[in-house]
């Protein structure tokens, strides 16, 4: 089971662990992976909200399963969505305090993806790396270091 972790203004995050994304996409012949992604999107909008950060605020999780859902037909729009998903990760770790070298590099989770996605371990890799750095972001968001000591951030309550 998650983690929950809350970070202001009634908002809460999950730390998630990687196997279990992982083994309940395969479970369920992918699926899950467009809950995930809508979960761990709306995460980040949370973050936003709290953190005050507009950009982040409005970002529209929907949206986001939308264009890696139905966006494949066009190719695209779900490369457009895994690299802006990269970007928002790096938004909420900035609020959160993250040092520079320990954020996530958008570029590389892009690059495991595409054409990473045509190879299945880069893919793997991929969803790996998002998933540890999302697990930083919601946990400095919580007032938790990223490594998952207490610690102080900016939303420490």
């Amino acid at each position: 089971m998650a983690q929950e972790v809350e970070f202001g203004k009634g908002a809460a995050g999950k730390i998630r662990s990687f196997w279990v994304g992982f083994g309940l996409t395969i479970l369920t012949l992918g699926i899950y992976y467009y809950c995930w992604y809508y979960f761990v999107n709306d995460e980040l909008k949370d973050v936003g909200i709290a953190g005050e950060d507009q950009n982040l605020a409005q970002s529209s999780p929907p949206l986001s399963v939308l264009a890696v859902l139905l966006g494949g037909w066009l190719i695209v729009p779900p490369l457009l969505s895994t690299y802006n998903y990269g970007q928002r990760i790096r938004r909420a770790q900035r609020l959160g305090g993250i040092e520079r070298h320990e954020q996530i590099n958008p570029t590389l989770a892009f690059l495991l993806v595409f054409p990473g996605a045509l190879l299945l371990v880069p893919y793997i890799l991929h969803f790996w790396y998002v998933t540890k750095h999302q697990n930083m972001a919601v946990r400095a968001a919580g007032g938790l270091h990223p490594s998952g000591e207490v610690g102080t951030t900016p939303f420490a309550a």
